[in-house]
């Protein structure tokens, strides 16, 4: 193959597959679109739903010690995949945040804040 014709390959394949050439990692998974994402949670041995709303879905993988909160995409908000894990460093126990959003900035933004606040405003009632 000529340097020309895999160049042709290597742009058809990137075009064709952009999720695949992104190829960005969350909480040690790759990044999936939506509905691919929310089956390969489910089908993690353990795996539990613990809220669908239609717009947003959260999962448990208790095996990693994390939880799933994807947002699906709709109108011009982007979807987001948010991973909340616990770990141990030092003796110390933290809860590791992380988010993907593939759109501007100040719409990521606002979704990931939307879910944090509803997350907040969930747990509340524990603070008391």
């Amino acid at each position: 193959m000529f340097a020309a014709d895999r160049l042709i390959l290597a742009t058809a394949v990137a075009l064709l597959c952009p999720w695949a050439a992104q190829a960005e990692s969350l909480c040690e998974r790759t990044v999936l679109p939506f509905r691919a994402m929310v089956a390969a949670l489910k089908a993690e041995p353990g795996a539990q739903v613990l809220r669908d709303n239609g717009s947003v879905i959260e999962i448990e993988d208790p095996k990693r010690f994390i939880i799933w909160t994807l947002v699906r995409p709709g109108g011009t908000a982007p979807g987001a995949h948010i991973c909340r894990r616990v770990v141990q460093e030092n003796g110390e126990i933290f809860i590791q945040l992380k988010a993907y959003c593939a759109g501007k900035k100040s719409d990521c933004d606002g979704v990931i804040q939307g879910v944090l606040k509803a997350q907040n405003q969930a747990v509340e009632r524990f603070r008391q």
